[in-house]
């Protein structure tokens, strides 16, 4: 698959492509049903099939709020890659991004494809005036729109899972990704306190991702090409007066220093709140009780 990078100074021939258009954070189970919709028409259509995003969300830019990913653009690219994605394009969004018409962005990045594939509710360009209707009205390439889909009543979107990952709730979160959601960071040297307590924990870089809830979480833990059974905490270590949120992971069944590789922390079910205990003997007895918690989720599989 072809990696590409642009900014809004470039052009781009589309000739022939059927374009997946969208920002797509979370990969969730909407964005795959419209990842695929574009991969089996590029198929029937003999075209190959290329994904269009862009480097931050443009509504924060605009906004000047720092943005956390539920998905990483490597994270996205391997997902375009396994799906049979050709092409995966990245738009550099700056000040001079956020102000291109929509018919500009049409001019320099879509002339030439075959069929876009957007959303039901997607929009694009300066104001949000580009749509599918503004894409349709332009004639020179197939529209096709992947309607809504619904758990329970209301829109699978990243604005929900977010707001359930903030609550805890990972088995809707989860639900509404079709996979367990995951921060992928490398492991970084912290205090040492796990190993002290008899937890030694990896403390993963989680810089740039979107947090959920402060608390303790059954987990898996992808270190090469395998998978561990593990329990996870974020916060920011009250018992100790910590004043900077981390991601620490205890790796079940694994020996050995994880130091500068790069992990996957999938989450799997919450367990509980962060609590300040006022001694440390007391936060080793509660991580026991943790411990004995996780491995029992484990052995029922309850997600």
């Amino acid at each position: 698959m072809e990696r590409i990078r642009l900014d809004v100074s470039a052009t781009f021939d589309a000739k022939g492509l059927v374009v997946a258009l969208g920002f797509f954070d979370g990969m969730h189970s909407a964005h795959m049903r419209l990842l695929e919709t574009a991969v089996a028409g590029a198929a029937k259509r003999g075209r190959p099939a290329a994904v269009y995003t862009f480097s931050t969300h443009v509504l924060s830019h605009i906004a000047r709020k720092p943005f956390f990913h539920l998905t990483s653009l490597s994270e996205k690219a391997a997902v375009a890659e396994r799906l049979g994605f050709a092409k995966f394009v990245v738009f550099d969004v700056d000040d001079a991004f956020v102000q291109l018409e929509p018919e500009q962005f049409i001019d320099r990045f879509l002339v030439g494809a075959d069929e876009i594939v957007i959303g039901f509710d997607y929009t694009f360009g300066r104001f949000g005036r580009g749509n599918a209707e503004l894409l349709r009205h332009d004639g020179r390439f197939t529209v096709s729109v992947v309607p809504e889909i619904a758990f329970h009543g209301k829109k699978v979107g990243s604005t929900r899972i977010r707001e359930a990952l903030a609550a805890g709730r990972l088995d809707l979160a989860n639900r509404l990704l079709g996979h367990p959601y995951a921060i992928v960071g490398t492991v970084v040297r912290g205090k040492g306190r796990g190993m002290i307590l008899g937890f030694p924990t990896a403390n993963v870089d989680h810089d740039g991702y979107f947090l959920p809830k402060d608390g303790v979480y059954a987990t898996r833990v992808r270190i090469g090409d395998r998978w561990f059974e593990s329990m996870s905490n974020i916060g920011d270590n009250p018992t100790f007066s910590g004043n900077r949120v981390t991601l620490e992971t205890n790796v079940f069944q694994f020996r050995g220093s994880l130091y500068g590789e790069t992990v996957a922390v999938a989450f799997l079910a919450y367990v509980r709140g962060e609590i300040k205990y006022g001694t440390t003997a007391d936060l080793v007895a509660q991580m026991r009780r943790d411990e004995e918690e996780v491995r029992l989720l484990f052995e029922k599989k309850e997600w």
